[in-house]
């Protein structure tokens, strides 16, 4: 009619402001398992920086108590079950602690006498032998392409650690001694989170929530290196100023890594994107050892550290095609029940 206005039906263009607001908003997620790695990253550095300062033993131990703390006021608010439901789950929830805070150990002792984005580049090899004790303790398949991405593991750390029967070196003095040793104990703390994550994958099936894991974790972490910088009087005053400011910042580091990497998880429908950004870690931690730290790896050491970061993500990118297979045969599956229904409904109509 002539006088009215006619309303386009389609929606206004939205405004620069808003598609970037919706585009965060949606990526959620990976934002904040990518701050995560700075955190972890920030928090390797500082580990290194406290070398001379406080000893291996110490540095575990306020890490974890500094940990318990901020687990606990989240978790308390958030109506956290402390007692663990059953005595099995206890046993479970030890064990994790337990292992995980050796291997923590492990870890800062390599960090110590190593290059540190080395050492978190053979740590972040754990996801190849998980399926070694899934095998063993789960019964879940071990495949051929298993074989390969553990053999390409393997070769990376060798390259790593360039042991001198393989690679021939001038002298062998003390630093580098130290340096082999350092390789070895990062081996066995990867050795080590490989069974963690084992033990984690069993207490989700048990429905135990991620916060009181951390809880007990961070109780093991927090007196098993107290008794035993006890027993081995390694035990010291931190000094004061930068040593202290360095430990208080490793627990927050380590708190907002935690806390961030388990909300990208949480907002993210597909958690091999996260694995693929929290893998950005180790080139973050290079990058940042050489900056603040002036430590260059040699190139040997980089290769070696890509193939064992580059056979981590081939179990990422392995399990994405596994989920995609389920639910291409859960698709097929559901047709093909459909279509049977719907025959058996048309000879029943038949019938009648």
């Amino acid at each position: 009619m002539a006088g009215e206005t006619i309303e386009s039906s389609e929606p206004p263009e939205a405004s620069f402001s808003t598609k970037l607001r919706n585009k965060l908003v949606d990526h959620r997620g990976l934002i904040a398992t990518y701050i995560g790695t700075y955190a972890f990253a920030i928090q390797s550095i500082c580990v290194k920086l406290l070398k001379g300062d406080v000893p291996v033993i110490q540095l575990v131990c306020l890490r974890f108590f500094l940990q318990g703390i901020f687990s606990l006021m989240i978790g308390l608010p958030l109506g956290m079950q402390i007692l663990p439901h059953s005595t099995r789950e206890l046993l479970l929830l030890l064990a994790r602690g337990t292992v995980g805070a050796v291997g923590m150990g492990l870890l800062y002792f390599a960090m110590f006498n190593m290059s540190v984005g080395l050492a978190i580049a053979i740590v972040f090899g754990a996801p190849v032998f998980v399926g070694i004790f899934a095998r063993i303790f789960l019964k879940e398949a071990f495949q051929c392409r298993d074989i390969i991405l553990v053999a390409v593991n393997v070769v990376g750390i060798f390259l790593i650690a360039q042991p001198d029967f393989i690679f021939k070196s001038e002298s062998l003095d003390s630093s580098r001694k130290m340096e082999l040793i350092a390789v070895a104990v990062a081996t066995i703390a990867m050795l080590i989170s490989a069974l963690t994550l084992i033990l984690i994958r069993l207490l989700g099936l048990m429905n135990c929530g991620a916060i009181k894991i951390v809880f007990y974790y961070s109780i093991c972490g927090t007196m098993l290196p107290a008794i035993g910088g006890l027993i081995l009087q390694d035990w010291v005053v931190p000094p004061c100023g930068r040593a202290r400011y360095l430990l208080v910042l490793i627990g927050f580091c380590n708190f907002v890594a935690q806390s961030l990497i388990s909300y990208g998880l949480e907002c993210t429908k597909k958690s091999y994107f996260v694995s693929v950004v929290n893998s950005n870690q180790v080139p973050v931690t290079i990058v940042l050892e050489i900056i603040i730290l002036a430590e260059f790896p040699n190139w040997m050491g980089l290769l070696g550290a890509a193939l064992v970061v580059g056979s981590s993500m081939g179990v990422v990118f392995r399990e994405r095609s596994l989920i995609g297979k389920r639910k291409t045969e859960k698709e097929e599956w559901d047709e093909r029940v459909n279509e049977e229904h719907s025959d058996n409904t048309l000879m029943l109509a038949d019938k009648e």
